[in-house]
């Protein structure tokens, strides 16, 4: 594996197999990540997602996953804001402290004067993340991340060609965010490797759309944190051929760009935090088909 891609890559997917399309039973997406977990990609494995509602649940399961694979999961909790899910979360914690460690808590769009009372009601050592909307507030919703120490969050896909954002709009949050010193993490749809025309969910007939790469939004994010134009992450956010990129131990090659190792390294670490996907398997057989891992 190139250094570029371990750097780029590394615990980058927040696995989150119980929301769609996938939509495990959550004793699945256990199972799945268990696997994950121990298995050979284990590198690239970020936290567990799942819903607040859904953490008691968690704990009653956990003494179901073999004991070697049991470990003090990295969790991620999907919370709308609400006084009760912060309760659950609280009593998740002092209840079951060796289910796993909530990390980081992904809040749904607010209006901008709410995100300071919610970042302090997830007072800890969590991450804060809340989803930012692409439309004509997203500058304030960014300003209101940035002024109370929290993450965006956005949404790059869905189960409908609708829930895909233009490329314009999404290079517009990642450089707003760049600007204003803020971190994001990415979610839905982003279980392809490179962009290209791929089915909305896992049914037969499901329906095809264009839909946005993982290796895409990372290369976009590590060029607009290198001082590239929007234009040209746009670019990099579209393109489709897996020979438009050399990944190589010194860096990453686009067009006439190159992004050195260090500044991959700096891009994850503070721009580029992760992104979600209901599969494991399906972003890691892709690289595989690449010959990047």
């Amino acid at each position: 594996m190139p250094a570029s891609v371990d750097v780029l890559l590394r615990s980058v997917i927040d696995y989150a197999g119980t929301f769609p399309p996938a939509g495990l039973e959550l004793a699945d997406a256990m199972a799945s990540y268990a696997r994950a977990a121990n298995g050979p990609r284990a590198a690239m494995l970020g936290r567990f997602v799942l819903p607040a509602a859904r953490l008691d649940e968690l704990a009653r399961l956990m003494p179901r996953v073999p004991k070697g694979e049991q470990t003090q999961w990295p969790l991620s909790v999907v919370v709308s804001g609400a006084a009760s899910e912060l309760a659950q979360v609280r009593r998740f914690e002092s209840t079951w402290p060796d289910c796993g460690t909530i990390r980081a808590l992904e809040f749904g769009p607010q209006q901008a004067a709410r995100i300071g009372t919610l970042v302090e009601d997830a007072a800890g050592d969590v991450d804060v993340f809340v989803e930012l909307p692409l439309d004509a507030d997203l500058e304030a919703g960014v300003s209101a991340v940035a002024r109370h120490g929290a993450f965006a969050k956005v949404r790059t896909g869905g189960t409908v060609a609708s829930a895909i954002p233009a490329a314009n709009d999404l290079v517009r949050l990642l450089r707003a965010c760049s600007d204003a010193g803020v971190a994001f993490k990415a979610t839905a749809g982003l279980h392809h490797a490179l962009c290209g025309r791929h089915p909305l969910t896992y049914d037969a007939d499901s329906a095809r759309a264009p839909m946005f790469g993982f290796l895409n939004v990372a290369v976009a994010a590590a060029l607009i944190g290198a001082g590239a134009s929007s234009n040209q992450a746009v670019e990099a956010l579209c393109e489709s051929s897996p020979r438009a990129f050399t990944f190589t131990d010194a860096g990453v090659d686009w067009q006439r760009r190159s992004i050195s190792v260090a500044q991959l390294a700096d891009t994850r670490r503070n721009f580029f935090r992760s992104f979600g996907s209901c599969a494991f398997d399906e972003p890691i057989q892709e690289l595989e088909q690449l010959g990047l891992i």
